[in-house]
């Protein structure tokens, strides 16, 4: 029993400091919205005294939760923002997914067609999936990497569709669009200065 109490106890204590955290306030602010003195609010955090039932039911509205989960071990929620690489380079593979099923039924049915091509044109689509991601959550470093590998794999797709690999001047073409798309990520993206 004593021990449930004391883990009750360390439950509210970690719940309050978390929330009043959570909502970016200190102690004195919270004191103030309660009309408590920051030093209850400290010793609540502390775990060395416990606010009375009808605080911790006034805390709990205040930080829009139950009573149950004030005085409850906190959960940790599932986030798929913590996941969000795995979920770029998932979908990132459906392209190569498709790829090689293309190339498998084209292989089996014989086609006159050169399915390996499916492959090298799976690099631009794919690459291009990721840099949307990677623009989305701003990480400098990866646009430029997959910006890199979309504009010249494209490149290559493009040589390799119109069937002469001697055709040099559509590199020459996209050499300027990826100065261009660099400089343009360049100068949306720069740091800033600090003063």
């Amino acid at each position: 029993m004593e021990n449930n109490k004391k883990e009750l106890v360390n439950h509210l204590a970690e719940n309050i400091a978390y929330y009043r955290k959570k909502m970016s306030l200190t102690q004195m602010e919270l004191a103030t919205k309660l009309n408590y003195s920051d030093k209850s609010i400290s010793k609540w955090e502390r775990g060395e005294g416990v606010p009375d039932i009808f605080v911790i039911k006034e805390l709990s509205l205040f930080f829009g939760i139950t009573v149950d989960q004030m005085i409850s071990k906190r959960r940790k929620h599932f986030s798929l923002f913590r996941y969000r690489y795995i979920l770029a380079y998932f979908y990132a593979s459906i392209v190569w997914l498709i790829s090689g099923f293309s190339f498998g039924l084209l292989s089996v049915l014989r086609v006159e067609y050169d399915a390996w091509k499916l492959f090298v044109y799976s690099i631009p689509a794919s690459s291009l999936i990721l840099l949307c991601f990677f623009i989305v959550w701003r990480h400098i470093k990866y646009i430029y990497v997959y910006l890199t590998i979309f504009i010249w794999s494209l490149a290559l797709s493009i040589t390799l569709l119109m069937d002469d690999p001697t055709n040099y001047w559509i590199y020459i073409i996209m050499l300027p669009i990826y100065f261009f798309t660099v400089f343009m990520f360049y100068v949306i993206y720069k740091p800033k200065k600090e003063k």
